[in-house]
């Protein structure tokens, strides 16, 4: 008969460490100046501070623990909870950075299995939150990395449209070339040419008999003229100003195909160059570097972002005819606000004018930033 052992409640699995130092002149305590920002109104310090040495903070007060139970703080005092190497502001320092001193004793490291977070219906152990939190990073990174081919696929689809509308601007070329033929080969074929006269009066004196259609030009003048079956009526004057066709008044082509071709060249007039930068924003000059291949002014710039951060985002956008020396476009750098997915609009663009062959790249002045998958959009307007 097999006997079941007693489960043993004094084995030491996965202990709670405790490093001191002695405070002797062979084992001294460290000086440390922890640089951190305050969240919930507390910093932690990198190590359990010595009570004698007590924490300082300059500017600041500290205050005992029976004025933190009985009172609040004030904006210049704090309190220090030297057991646990806590620190704790007023509300008004939350979010701000502050230099911490004092001696280092130590450090307290607890398993992450004997760090419990308790909420209203259930609790679990830190060791379970970062083992869901590893599952959940994995999910992410394969979502991320779907995320970047989408993006690559975007970008071939916008050089794609690009090369569309460059194609789109030589066709309307060749469609206003292709009409104006069409209109000379048509008024050719309605006109039956006779030599010139000197005057116009000699008109009539030479063609004393004309037939409907039949067109002179008068030398003097360079004034052609028309028969219509009752009177010879000018319709042209070579040399002179050729009329063309408007909204209103037909010329050279009518005036529906004049507002048809004016409609495609407004829209043609126009393009773009598009950066995207997907996932974090890093500090510094970013990857991609755009070539214009044509002359041209910028008329507009925006920026946004995907995912909002908690803290101002500052995107320059630089220019270069070289290659080594680069101009900002911009009086400021375009600022997406915090929980805003879209700049501000206070920058103004200083320079305008764009040369074929001009780079372009983005500059992200500061590090401190949490917004993810930053857009720019350059409209520039083709000369």
């Amino acid at each position: 008969m097999t006997t079941k052992q007693p489960i043993s409640y004094l084995e030491f699995n996965n202990p709670i460490h405790i490093i001191w130092r002695k405070g002797t002149p062979n084992d001294p305590f460290v000086d440390r100046l922890d640089i951190t920002r305050v969240v919930n109104q507390r910093i932690a310090l990198l190590e359990i501070p010595d009570k004698v040495y007590r924490v300082r903070i300059s500017g600041m007060f500290e205050v005992n623990h029976e004025k933190y139970i009985k009172h609040s703080l004030e904006k210049n005092e704090f309190y220090c909870d030297y057991t646990n190497g806590f620190v704790f502001f007023h509300a008004e320092k939350e979010a701000e950075t502050v230099s911490v001193m004092y001696r280092g004793r130590g450090v307290l490291l607890y398993p992450s299995n004997r760090i419990m977070h308790y909420d209203k219906s259930a609790s679990e152990s830190l060791y379970e939150i970062i083992e869901k939190s590893k599952e959940q990073v994995k999910e992410l990174i394969d979502r991320t990395e779907d995320f970047e081919d989408i993006m690559d696929r975007m970008i071939v689809a916008i050089n794609s449209t690009n090369h569309a509308a460059n194609n789109a601007l030589m066709a309307t070329e060749e469609a206003k070339t292709a009409t104006k033929l069409v209109d000379d080969a048509y008024n050719t074929t309605v006109l039956i040419y006779q030599p010139y006269v000197q005057t116009e009066s000699a008109i009539r004196t030479t063609y004393p008999n004309p037939q409907v259609g039949w067109t002179v030009q008068v030398y003097d003048s360079g004034i052609r003229y028309r028969w219509n079956g009752m009177d010879w009526v000018p319709i042209d004057a070579l040399g002179g100003n050729i009329p063309k066709a408007t909204s209103t008044y037909d010329g050279l082509m009518s005036k529906e195909h004049y507002i048809k071709l004016e409609e495609i060249s407004e829209k043609t007039d126009y393009n773009a160059i598009v950066f995207i930068c997907p996932q974090e924003i890093l500090q510094g000059i970013q990857d991609p570097h755009n070539v214009y291949p044509f002359n041209g002014e910028i008329i507009d710039v925006q920026a946004f972002v995907s995912k909002t951060g908690t803290l101002a985002t500052e995107i320059d956008i630089e220019t270069s005819a070289d290659w080594s020396t680069w101009t900002s476009i911009l009086d400021k750098p375009l600022c997406i606000d915090a929980e805003n997915h879209k700049d501000n609009g206070t920058h103004t663009i200083t320079k305008t004018k764009v040369k074929a062959n001009d780079v372009f790249r983005l500059n992200v002045p500061s590090f401190n930033i949490d917004a993810f998958n930053l857009t720019v959009n350059i409209k520039i307007k083709i000369d």
